[in-house]
């Protein structure tokens, strides 16, 4: 995969199927009802009852209209993803105006894929990797991707993230 930074915002092109395959799955992941992924997504803030019950009256639907509107945005930027004339794999636009819900969008879908994946931390860190499944590995290498992508919104990568295999010890044996 490949990118660069235009007027417009940041363009991606040469997305392989498993990478599509990955940005596809964003607004699912962001906005899944498993328990695990709302545990993970809005986690409980206070230790007494009353002022959770409290704050998440008063956030709590605040927060699903934002991952509600991240979803909306995401999926309408992939829905626009185009196969060039002349290259291989697709080319998406992330349009600047976008790019912070991207962020928060692609953050939230890596702790839902960590969550869904029963995903240990020392395995973000390279750590006993042995005793991860096929589908824990690429769970991974999806996280490590979406992270990629994280990283070139910011402006932190200067070369292009590379695209996800099953083998994390290949895609996630960088630093988070």
């Amino acid at each position: 995969m490949w990118f660069a930074r235009l007027d417009a915002g940041w363009l991606f092109g040469d997305i392989s199927p498993e990478a599509l395959t990955t940005l596809e799955a964003v607004p699912l992941l962001i906005t899944s009802r498993d328990p695990r992924v709302l545990k993970r997504l809005y986690p409980e803030t206070y230790e007494d009852e009353e002022q959770e019950r409290e704050w998440r009256r008063n956030a709590g639907e605040e927060l699903k209209h934002l991952f509600a509107s991240r979803e909306e945005l995401v999926r309408g930027d992939l829905q626009r993803i185009r196969e060039p004339l002349a290259g291989r794999g697709k080319v998406l636009l992330i349009p600047d105006p976008h790019a912070s819900g991207w962020l928060a969008a692609l953050n939230a879908a890596r702790l839902a894929l960590y969550a869904l994946n029963d995903l240990e931390p020392g395995w973000m860190a390279g750590v006993e990797r042995e005793r991860m499944s096929p589908q824990q590995r690429t769970a991974l290498a999806r996280i490590r991707l979406l992270a990629e992508l994280q990283s070139v919104l910011l402006g932190e990568r200067t070369s292009p993230p590379e695209a996800p295999t099953a083998d994390p010890e290949e895609d996630a044996s960088g630093d988070d």
